[in-house]
């Protein structure tokens, strides 16, 4: 796991930061949706390795002040299907990969790779995407400001049913307030 995430932060630190600020905030979630904790470890390795697929894609368009073009966003968007592909050919990652490809499936079949939506997108995908959500928005990033927490929060209510699973931002939502 080390020798991972340390290819993560020689890319790009903020990834690494972020990657572990999930991970505390996902395996919270799974363990107050009363997830068994080998699934939580399983979220947590998961939530470590989202992004791992960014050491593929170009810092430029890692590090862009501005909104990605739409060539930009399809070599972003790879970052999950690589990401898989590298952790599946290791057989410890054999339960995390699949969580890795879907982290941005959205709960309306509305996200990427796959456009996998509800109860299609394995429960560990699902938590990672809001929290890696929650964490994104409340922190600066090059391309904008960060919000404050109660704004974060009702952009996850407002997204609610639609990129995010209802169950998971309740309990965000609730573990924030």
């Amino acid at each position: 796991m080390a020798v991972l995430s340390g290819a993560v932060e020689a890319k790009d630190p903020y990834t690494a930061e972020h990657e572990n600020s999930v991970a505390d905030l996902s395996v919270r979630v799974a363990a107050h949706l009363g997830v068994d904790p080998r699934e939580q470890q399983t979220i947590r390795y998961a939530a470590l390795l989202h992004d791992f697929g960014k050491i593929a894609v170009p810092a430029e368009i890692l590090n862009k002040q501005g909104p990605l073009d739409d060539d930009e966003w399809a070599v972003m968007r790879r970052h999950t299907i690589v990401g898989a592909q590298l952790l599946a050919r290791i057989p410890f990652f054999e339960a995390v990969h699949p969580l890795v490809r879907s982290a941005h499936e959205h709960w309306d079949g509305g996200g990427y790779p796959d456009g996998l939506a509800g109860t299609s997108i394995p429960l560990g995908a699902r938590i990672i995407l809001a929290c890696d959500a929650l964490h994104a928005m409340t922190t600066d990033r090059p391309y904008r400001r960060r919000r404050p927490l109660s704004d974060a929060l009702r952009e996850l209510q407002r997204c609610s049913g639609s990129q995010f699973d209802p169950a998971i931002v309740d309990v965000l939502v609730a573990e924030q307030t």
